[in-house]
Parts: C-alpha cells; sequence; structure tokens
C-alpha cells in the first residue's frame, strides 16, 4: 500500500470540509478548514511568499507595497507641515 500523497491529503480534507458542511458537523468542518489553511500557508512559504495582513505577497510585491506606504507616509507629513505652516 502506498503513502498518500499531499493531492490525495488535500482531496480527503476538501471531502470531510463538504460532509461536515452539509451534515452540520462542526468539529470535523472545523478540523478540516484548519488543516486546510496550514497546508496552504506552508506552499506559500515554500514558494518564497511573505504574509502582510491577511494577504500573501512575493518579495516582489512586497517592496512595491512598503514604498507605496512609505510614500502615502511621506506624503502624509508633508501635508501636516504644509497645515501647520499655514496656521
Amino acid at each position: 500500500m502506498r503513502t498518500p500523497s499531499k493531492r490525495d491529503q488535500c482531496q480527503a480534507m476538501l471531502d470531510i470540509l463538504v460532509e461536515g458542511f452539509m451534515r452540520d458537523d462542526v468539529p470535523a468542518y472545523r478540523d478540516a478548514c484548519a488543516w486546510l489553511r496550514d497546508f496552504a500557508n506552508q506552499k506559500n512559504i515554500e514558494q518564497g511568499r511573505v504574509m502582510r495582513g491577511s494577504h500573501w505577497y512575493t518579495l516582489r510585491e512586497f517592496a512595491a507595497l512598503r514604498e507605496r506606504s512609505r510614500m502615502h507616509a511621506l506624503e502624509g507629513w508633508q501635508r501636516l507641515a504644509q497645515k501647520r505652516r499655514m496656521t
């Protein structure tokens, strides 16, 4: 007998998720959700993605996001300084 592949395990958990939802089996549904979430997180980490907030980004996307955030913060400080000069 062969060991189940990750794809087989995922399919089994998806089946449990659907059955748990349809039969209102909260513990089975919760366990399947947690396993699938952990599996997806592990796959994202293996592919070199990083999480910010509740979203996964590649390193290039993350660098662009940080730069945008830095520019927005800089614009906010500039507006604040301009208001102070006017009063």
